[in-house]
């Protein structure tokens, strides 16, 4: 990992409190800009390598972690998805626009509530940065709803941890690294036209 962050050009990543709509809006994204002609990786965190499913497994409630073990699993599967042949960077490097759900910001905003902010600062700390951020705002009883017609949730998904995160989310959003572009959508709105709104986003960027 570097010990400063680089800014990556190309690099979109969505963020948003649980039932936010970031996996539909990710996919409906990569799915324009591959009928655009462009070259899209779309990703997701966390990964689908053995520490992201491991990860994964802590998030569905399979195994009892320490909130501060699993600050630093999130990190591990992180550094792995950038930095691994095939990951983040070398996809950059090659020309590929990265389209990824989820990435350190939602670290800062969900495991700061448990663990402290200054743990998980430093384990994201070196991670590069994203030329484009789309936090998509929502409101958490909206969110609430959405979530309720799902079978199975992870440990995340309850109605006052949510508010704690939405919280987290505008401070952290607030104070991102210099160069990094921070567009906030309201995710109440159809997915027809928050997608198009997504997109004149990144119109606007260096990305197209």
């Amino acid at each position: 990992m570097n010990d400063q962050p680089t800014l990556q050009k190309r690099f979109i990543v969505f963020e948003g409190i649980d039932g936010a709509g970031t996996t539909t809006q990710t996919g409906r994204l990569a799915t324009r800009l591959l009928a655009a002609d462009r070259r899209v990786w779309l990703t997701s965190e966390p990964t689908e390598r053995p520490v992201g499913l491991l990860a994964r497994r802590i998030l569905s409630g399979e195994f009892a972690v320490a909130p501060e073990a699993v600050a630093h699993v999130f990190a591990a599967d992180r550094a792995d998805h950038l930095y691994s042949p095939g990951g983040i960077v070398e996809r950059l490097a090659d020309g590929e626009i990265v389209v990824c759900d989820r990435y350190k910001y939602s670290s800062l905003a969900y495991q700061t509530i448990d663990v402290p902010g200054d743990l998980v600062e430093s384990l994201n700390a070196g991670f590069d940065d994203p030329e484009l951020v789309i936090f998509l705002d929502l409101p958490v009883h909206v969110g609430e709803e959405r979530l309720a017609t799902r079978s199975q949730r992870d440990i995340y998904e309850r109605l006052d941890f949510q508010e704690k995160v939405r919280e987290r989310y505008l401070r952290v959003l607030a104070n991102a690294c210099a160069g990094v572009r921070v567009v906030t959508l309201d995710g109440t709105l159809p997915p027809d036209i928050l997608a198009e709104k997504i997109w004149e986003a990144v119109a606007e960027t260096s990305i197209l």
